[in-house]
């Protein structure tokens, strides 16, 4: 019975196994059945043209300074650039993540740009919505 990497891999749907090999190593940080490393060499062996030319962006080598946030930051690259080096690394670290639970990423301190920032303007634009809305009503009430 084939296994669901090489069902993907039968399929020669360049983006769908793209897809699929990101929710597996996600999945299997260890690989443990070996799986995405024999998928990765079914790739190179039938040439599929799934891995795109690196980038050039340097990874970071030292594992004192990997963590979850680290990691998503080259899940968020590797979908820009779906390198076989970039993978191979991105295999490395969730490995050495998995296998060490206190890589946690630290907390985030909370900042006012970016998403918070966003997040904070939708809920002041509700809250305003809602004030001008009561008071519409209020007013209209006064006066009918």
């Amino acid at each position: 019975m084939p296994t669901q990497l090489e069902t993907i891999l039968a399929g020669n749907d360049i983006t769908e196994i793209q897809h699929q090999l990101r929710i597996y190593l996600m999945n299997h940080p260890q690989d443990n059945d070996g799986e995405l490393a024999e998928a990765i060499t079914k790739i190179n062996e039938q040439q599929l043209g799934v891995w795109m030319i690196h980038d050039g962006k340097v990874f970071i080598e030292d594992e004192t300074k990997w963590n979850q946030s680290y990691l998503a930051e080259q899940q968020i690259e590797l979908h820009n650039n779906f390198s076989q080096e970039r993978f191979l690394h991105m295999m490395t670290v969730a490995n050495f993540l998995a296998s060490d639970p206190s890589n946690e990423a630290p907390p985030e301190p909370f900042k006012l740009y970016g998403a918070s920032m966003g997040t904070i303007m939708t809920v002041g634009v509700i809250i305003f919505c809602i004030i001008a809305i009561t008071m519409v009503l209020v007013i209209r009430n006064q006066f009918i």
